[in-house]
């Protein structure tokens, strides 16, 4: 995590295909018919770095077709996933948000968030909890705001 901290490291690690490899352990690790308890702190540190890399559209394109989208939303809806990280996942999944929120700036990221549903499916962290965080909320309105730019996201 540590090298994605700075551009430049970012840039080394999209250089090197990097992300394309993080996403598949990630997609791999928190897939719901395989997940464990043990794996959020290792999906933590994934989705720290990928909130670094997805700060430019160099970082969002890499993972742009890859399923990243729709496996971070995914991790924010599917009840397996929930109950199988118990307390911990309420920060994998505010993590989810923001990166979903900083892939959604992006042109082609905006429409695979569409796409997935993103909107839809974030929603609920906007409705007020005693679980749910002020970065849930904060994250879920870049989304929407990201999303509603384009026509489609406005259905």
């Amino acid at each position: 995590m540590r090298v994605s901290v700075n551009d430049d490291g970012c840039q080394k690690l999209v250089e090197n295909t990097v992300p394309e490899i993080m996403i598949l352990s990630f997609i791999g690790h928190s897939d719901p018919k395989s997940i464990q308890n043990e794996d959020a702190q290792y999906l933590t540190y994934l989705l720290e770095a990928f909130i670094n890399l997805t700060f430019s559209d160099l970082g969002i394109e890499t993972l742009l077709g890859k399923d990243a989208i729709s496996q971070f939303t995914k991790v924010l809806d599917d009840e397996k996933i929930r109950t199988t990280l118990d307390i911990k996942w309420p920060k994998i999944a505010e993590l989810c948000l923001r990166v979903l929120g900083n892939m959604s700036i992006n042109h082609d990221g905006k429409q695979e968030c569409i796409d997935n549903k993103v909107i839809e499916r974030s929603y609920q962290f906007l409705i007020e909890d005693m679980s749910r965080s002020y970065e849930d909320g904060l994250n879920t309105s870049l989304i929407l705001m990201s999303c509603s730019i384009h026509l489609e996201g406005k259905n």
